[in-house]
């Protein structure tokens, strides 16, 4: 009797929250009309399904559950409870995460509660790509380099070398005039003091008469350097005044024995008084020399603020041509590269990692608390940026017309290289050009002028990667440049219309007998740069894909560099990126789907899984980590098995988006699945997921391959092998382990994936028989408590599976003690009452006007929020708590009108999460 009074409360309760449900609040309502609304403009639009119209068996709060998680009416109907036979489309675990940062504020928390505009965003394009979500990665790998040199470590036949002696300097044509000879008789001008105060009284002849007098000077004095310093500045003066061109041979006359002297000061004024005379030629190139001879040293760095030699350099590079004088451009473009890249290295090593004391860099300590407010951290530490000088005169450049002359020289280069090969020197310049262009990038984010600049060069630097194919030096510094300025959103708007083009660069690759470390260099930031295009560009995913040739030059690459055993890091980087560009790719429907019957791309993709995941367990990442040793092997098995576990995860996300869109099965009447295509090793596939998850130790991981698994279980053929691999206990095993809230995000993964198992019948019997009732009791519980109405509801969903099955219900009724807790639990948190009894002690306690008034919009807006989650559970848990009431009621009928049948009609699915 008490039960059957206990139950008729619970009716009760149940009869009062779905009148209320039917009479909501006209606020709330408009408020989730509203959220619906906001959301709607973010999402793409798919193919619709309809949803079946009978009610009974199956929730009828679905629907509304999805409106209030910002769910459209056209993506509700994708995405609504489908039958089980695998043939609709059902909630991901990935999606269930998506929703639960959204709305529970995650994603706007970040690294001490910054970065979560970015973070919302994503949130919302992953709902709206339904399911898929994008990949990202570091920049590419760039070694170090030692210094300042002009090429690097490679020297190959005819480049003009790094270091040089300044012979002379050529009298230019016509030939100049004879100068008159001093005359040894009659007055005589005196000659100037050592302080200088009688030069601007001196002649131009008596200036130069000075600087003969030290005529082959190496080492010198300051005294020295300010006299000969004066004397320049003197003659520069007069210089760019226009006083008499018919002077310019007897002044470079005067130059030429001064450049062989040790000081810089000397160095750049000589040089200044040399362009100042508009020289062309090899005076042009001698002067240009001076300077990279001065600039290639990083303490001379900041004469280069005293006065304008970058402005005389740039305009003397507008008389020259690359094609004609290549030289005085591979050295004038080498300075630029130099003063305007100094800290650019240093950046590119925190971005990667890639520096040699890594062993000293893992013991030393953070620079501030991974909880502190980004405010609190210095801007150098979250994103090392150029020192303020370079910033100062990489201004000074793009003021000058540096880009713009950058770009010319670029065209005239492209044009040469279109009708003939570019060898030698003017192969060489486009080498430097683009080396500087590089460095300019690396600060156009904090100057708009270069930024526009910088983006009118992209077609051309795609022309030049073309022009310079088969030169894999030249082309590797190309790709480098395009890859920087791919991570600028004007720049990738410009890039995004050439994606298949782009794409074909990959071609070259296919038939080379081996990858070396600069082709891999090639491979790896073209990956970089097309991922970050597709990231960003839906109209480039399916260019991309439409484009036979770049897609065959893509699996190809991807075929090739999976046949080579994972020795190097370079080569690891190059497959983290070009499984990127996949990943990002299949965000799109059409080619997602399209992907999965793509030749070789699925038996890659399960390669890649299987020897990372065993390459993984065997290197033992942890105890190379604790070990202590600082030794450079060491450093280098980290930095591999960093790569791997990388590559692992971008395998995964890969496959998790490919694996959405494989949901339905193929119909007979289709043709079989193209080999080595992910629709062809679905099998294969779900075997070696619960293989990997049984091993895996990594939390990290683990929720990766739960997203893959929520994804691809939602094809039929798929759960049925996944549980022969025996899936269903592990799944038990990893919420039993996360049943404490260790990881959120694992657990709630987890019970997508065993929600979506669940919808098979034969699996309920043997989630019984592992106790999943109780786990699923103790999860609602533990949800509950923390008023999470989120997980609660995914909980109640798998209830709502389990007791589908008329033989599971019965025996869970005639137990009697889980249904009745349930029941219980549900009853008391459905009781609005109770609810509204503590928010009134809430409002009593904070009733002021002014504290609700300074409320922050971010605040309310949670608050708003969680209150829609929770009548999304109540609409869920209500059609749950009906069920469980009919369950005993049919088992209180005779036993002759008792049904056992299963119901597999109102199976509940994961569509949306």
């Amino acid at each position: 009797m008490e039960q059957e009074a206990g139950r008729s409360s619970k009716m009760s309760v149940l009869l009062k929250r779905r009148s209320r449900s039917e009479t909501r609040p006209k606020d709330v309502a408009d408020k989730s009309k509203q959220q619906s609304k906001q959301l709607e403009k973010h999402q793409e639009k798919h193919e619709l399904q309809e949803r079946p119209q009978e009610s009974r068996g199956k929730p009828h709060s679905s629907e509304q559950s999805l409106n209030r998680l910002g769910m459209s009416h056209h993506q509700q109907q994708s995405t609504t409870f489908s039958i089980a036979g695998g043939m609709g489309r059902r909630k991901t675990s990935a999606e269930l995460i998506c929703e639960a940062k959204l709305f529970l504020g995650e994603t706007a928390a970040g690294v001490g509660g910054g970065g979560g505009g970015a973070a919302g965003g994503a949130a919302l394009q992953m709902m709206a790509t339904g399911g898929a979500r994008l990949v990202s990665t570091r920049r590419p790998i760039t070694p170090r380099e030692p210094g300042r040199v002009l090429y690097g470590k490679v020297a190959l036949a005819g480049r003009p070398p790094s270091a040089f002696s300044m012979r002379y300097l050529q009298n230019e044509k016509p030939t100049p005039r004879q100068l008159p000879a001093l005359s040894g008789t009659g007055p005589t001008t005196p000659m100037p003091t050592r302080n200088g105060a009688l030069l601007g009284q001196s002649t131009t002849e008596t200036l130069i008469e000075l600087l003969k007098q030290h005529s082959g000077l190496k080492e010198c004095t300051n005294e020295t350097v300010q006299h000969i310093n004066a004397i320049l500045q003197e003659l520069y003066t007069r210089v760019r005044k226009q006083e008499r061109n018919f002077k310019r041979g007897f002044i470079l006359g005067g130059l030429y024995g001064l450049v062989e002297c040790t000081s810089p000061r000397v160095l750049l004024a000589v040089a200044r008084v040399v362009l100042a005379l508009r020289v062309t030629g090899s005076n042009l190139t001698g002067a240009c020399k001076l300077i990279f001879k001065v600039a290639r040293h990083e303490q001379n760095d900041a004469l280069f603020h005293d006065h304008d030699v970058l402005e005389l350099l740039i305009d003397g590079l507008g008389h020259a041509s690359p094609l004609d004088e290549p030289e005085a451009c591979i050295y004038a473009y080498g300075c630029i590269r130099f003063l305007t890249a100094s800290s650019a290295q240093d950046r590119d090593d925190a971005l990667n990692r890639n520096w040699i004391g890594l062993g000293e860099a893992i013991k030393a300590p953070l620079p501030a608390p991974v909880s502190a407010p980004l405010a609190a951290i210095p801007a150098a530490v979250l994103c090392p940026r150029k020192l303020t000088g370079q910033q100062t005169l990489v201004a000074r450049l793009a003021r000058h017309g540096a880009v713009e002359l950058m770009i010319l020289h670029l065209q005239m280069l492209n044009e040469a290289g279109a009708t003939k090969r570019l060898t030698g020197p003017p192969l060489h310049t486009l080498y430097q050009l683009s080396a500087a262009m590089r460095a300019l990038a690396d600060v156009s984010q904090q100057q708009q002028r270069l930024q526009l600049q910088l983006q009118l060069a992209c077609p051309h630097l795609i022309r030049a990667a073309e022009v310079s194919m088969g030169e894999l030096e030249v082309q590797a510094n190309v790709v480098r440049t395009l890859s920087v300025l791919s991570e600028d959103s004007d720049c990738c708007e410009t890039l995004h219309n050439y994606a298949a083009r782009i794409g074909l660069l990959l071609g070259p690759s296919c038939s080379s007998a081996g990858a070396s470390e600069r082709l891999l260099a090639v491979l790896s930031r073209l990956g970089y740069m097309l991922g970050n295009i597709l990231a960003k560009h839906e109209s480039a995913r399916t260019q991309y894909f439409h484009n036979d040739v770049a897609m065959e030059y893509l699996l190809n690459v991807l075929e090739q560099l999976g046949e080579r055993s994972p020795s190097s890091v370079t080569l690891l980087d190059a497959q983290i990126k070009l499984i990127r560009v996949v990943a990002n790719m299949s965000v799109n429907p059409e080619v997602g789907a399209g992907l999965g019957n793509v030749r070789c791309l699925g038996s890659v993709l399960l390669k890649l899984l299987r020897h990372t995941s065993a390459s993984l367990l065997q290197k033992k990442v942890s105890h190379h980590l604790h070990s202590g040793h600082s030794d450079l092997r060491s450093c280098s098995r980290f930095l591999q098995s960093a790569e791997q576990q990388e590559l692992l995860h971008a395998t995964l996300g890969a496959l998790h988006n490919l694996c959405f869109y494989q949901d339905k099965q193929t119909p007979d009447s289709i043709a079989a699945p193209a080999a080595g295509s992910l629709q062809s090793l679905i099998d294969e596939l779900s075997a070696s997921l619960a293989e990997v998850l049984a091993k895996c130790q990594t939390a990290a991981t683990k929720v990766e391959l739960v997203r893959v698994l929520g994804n691809l279980t939602r094809n039929e053929r798929a759960r049925r092998c996944f549980c022969a691999a025996g899936g269903l206990p592990l799944m038990v095993q990893q919420l039993t382990r996360q049943a404490a809230g260790q990881d959120y995000e694992l657990r709630t993964c987890a019970i997508g994936v065993l929600v979506n198992l669940l919808g098979d019948g034969e699996q309920r019997a043997p989630f019984l028989q592992l106790r999943g009732a109780e786990l699923l009791s103790l999860l609602l519980r533990g949800s509950l408590e923390q008023e999470d109405w989120f997980l609660a509801n995914i909980v109640c969903q798998a209830l709502w599976n389990l007791l589908i099955d008329g033989q599971c219900a019965a025996t869970l009724c005639r137990s009697g003690c889980i249904l009745d807790e349930v029941s219980d639990l549900l009853a008391d948190y459905l009781d609005e009452d109770r609810l509204n009894a503590g928010d009134d002690d809430d409002e009593q306690a904070g009733d002021d006007e002014h504290e609700l008034e300074t409320q922050t919009e971010t605040e309310k807006e949670t608050d708003a929020d969680h209150d829609a989650l929770w009548e999304d559970f109540a609409l869920v848990a209500t059609d749950l708590l009906e069920r469980i009431q009919n369950n005993f009621d049919r088992q209180q009928q005779p036993q002759s009108v008792v049904r056992t049948d299963n119901d597999d009609d109102g199976d509940v699915f994961i569509e949306e999460m």
